[in-house]
C-alpha cells in the first residue's frame, strides 16, 4: 500500500522515476521496484521520501492510511461521480447551444 503513496507523491510533483531516483540517490529499478510493490518500502526510504519532498514522515503513513480506507474511499468516489455526472451534462448542454446557433 505504501507503494501506491510513493507513486502518487512521484505522480504529484510530475517526476519520472528517474528524476525521483537521482532525488533520493537510488536506483530507477529500485524504485519501480517500490512503486509496483516488488520490493517493501522501509523506514528509511520513507524518511528518503519525506526529506527529498518536504513531506513528514506521519503525513506519509496518515495519507497511506486514509487513501486506503474503504468508507473514506467510496465517500470520494460518490462525490467525484456526481461531479463528474455534472460537468458531463453541462458539456452536453453547450455543445447543443452551439449546434443550434449554427
Amino acid at each position: 500500500m505504501l507503494n501506491d503513496t510513493l507513486r502518487l507523491v512521484r505522480c504529484f510533483h510530475n517526476l519520472n522515476k528517474v528524476q525521483v531516483a537521482e532525488r533520493l540517490g537510488l536506483s530507477k529499478s529500485y524504485v519501480t521496484e517500490l512503486e509496483s510493490g516488488d520490493k517493501k518500502v522501509t523506514l528509511e526510504v520513507l524518511q528518503k521520501y519525506s526529506d527529498a519532498f518536504n513531506i513528514p514522515m506521519s503525513s506519509l503513513m496518515l495519507f497511506n492510511e486514509r487513501a486506503h480506507d474503504s468508507s473514506l474511499a467510496e465517500s470520494v468516489r460518490i462525490q467525484v461521480s456526481g461531479k463528474v455526472v455534472k460537468m458531463l451534462n453541462w458539456l452536453a448542454d453547450i455543445s447543443e447551444e452551439l449546434r443550434e446557433a449554427k
